[in-house]
C-alpha cells in the first residue's frame, strides 16, 4: 500500500514540474510563481494552466497620473493602474516589470515592441485601434473642464474667447480640436498634465481639461489649491483600456480579460478602487 501512495505521490510532482517550468517566449521566462487553490484554478481554466503563468511582462505606465500611477519616496509605483495590472498577474500567475514613461510615449514603445503591454488611462478609440489592441474596459472615464474657482465659469458656453490647456495626445486635446469653434475658445497644447494646472494657476489659461477621476483625486488631496471642477463631464465618459501592440500578445490580452474578471468577481477590484475614489 505504501508503495502505491509513493508512485501516485511521484507521478503528481512530475505533472506540477512540468506544468510550472514553460518558458517565455520573446519576454523570457521569469521565476515560478506560487499561487493559492491550484486544483480550482486548473480546473477553471485559471493560472495553473495559463499560457502566461510563470513569464514576466513589460508594462508599461503614465509616469506621473495620479492616482492611475503615483510614483512613491522609494522610487516604486501605486496607483489604479498600478494595483490592477498586479493584482490580475497574481491571479493569472505571471510578473509585471513596471516602465514608467510620458503618456505620449506609451503607443510607439508597444508598436516597436520594447514593451509588452501599457496602462495610462488610455480611452479605447477607433484611432488608437489601428495601432494597438484593447482589453475590455477596466474604467470608465469622462473629461472634467476645471477652472480657478473664481473664475466665473460653470458651463462650456462661457469658454466663449477663453483658452483651453489641454495635454498633447490625450483625449481632452482631441476634444479640444473638435469644440474649439462651436464654443469660441483657443487651445493651448502643453506636454503634461502638470502644465496645464499650473497654466491655469497662472493665468496663462482659464481651463484645462482633464480626466475627472485623475483631476478630482488631485484637487481632493490638496495639490492643486485654487482649482475646481467645473464642469464634470464635457463628454460622455467612455471605456478606458489595457493595450499591447496590434496582434501580438494575444495571451496576454487574454490573461488580463480573465484576470480582469475574476478580480472583479472576488472583490479586489472595488477595494483598490475604493482606496482612490469618494
Amino acid at each position: 500500500m505504501k508503495k502505491i501512495i509513493a508512485m501516485v505521490m511521484a507521478v503528481v510532482m512530475l505533472a506540477a514540474l512540468a506544468g510550472c517550468g514553460s518558458s517565455a517566449s520573446g519576454n523570457g521566462a521569469g521565476a515560478v510563481t506560487e499561487t493559492s487553490g491550484s486544483e480550482a484554478a486548473s480546473q477553471d481554466g485559471g493560472a495553473a494552466d495559463s499560457a502566461v503563468a510563470g513569464k514576466t511582462y513589460k508594462i508599461a505606465i503614465d509616469q506621473a497620473f495620479a492616482p492611475f500611477s503615483i510614483q512613491q519616496d522609494d522610487g516604486s509605483y501605486k496607483g489604479i493602474d498600478v494595483e490592477i495590472i498586479q493584482a490580475i498577474a497574481d491571479a493569472e500567475g505571471f510578473s509585471v516589470d513596471i516602465q514608467p514613461m510620458d503618456f505620449s510615449a506609451i503607443i510607439p514603445a508597444l508598436v516597436s515592441n520594447t514593451i509588452d503591454g501599457g496602462l495610462g488611462c488610455m480611452s479605447i478609440t477607433e484611432e488608437r485601434k489601428q495601432s494597438v489592441d484593447f482589453s475590455d474596459p477596466y474604467y470608465e472615464d469622462g473629461l472634467a473642464l476645471v477652472t480657478k474657482e473664481d473664475a466665473g465659469i460653470s458651463d462650456l458656453a462661457g469658454l466663449s474667447g477663453k483658452t483651453v490647456a489641454a495635454k498633447e495626445g490625450t483625449q481632452g486635446f482631441l476634444w479640444a480640436e473638435e469644440h474649439k469653434d462651436e464654443y469660441g475658445f483657443e487651445i493651448s497644447t502643453l506636454p503634461d498634465s502638470a502644465s496645464t494646472a499650473m497654466a491655469v494657476k497662472n493665468g496663462q489659461a482659464d481651463a484645462l481639461l482633464e480626466d475627472f477621476p485623475v483631476i478630482s483625486y488631485q484637487i481632493k488631496i490638496g495639490e492643486h489649491e485654487g482649482l475646481k471642477v467645473a464642469v464634470e463631464a464635457v463628454n460622455e465618459p467612455g471605456g478606458i483600456g489595457f493595450a499591447v501592440n496590434k496582434g501580438q500578445n494575444a495571451d496576454l490580452m487574454k490573461a488580463f480579460n480573465d484576470g480582469l474578471a475574476k478580480i472583479k468577481a472576488d472583490g479586489t477590484y472595488d477595494k483598490i478602487l475604493a482606496g482612490y475614489e469618494g
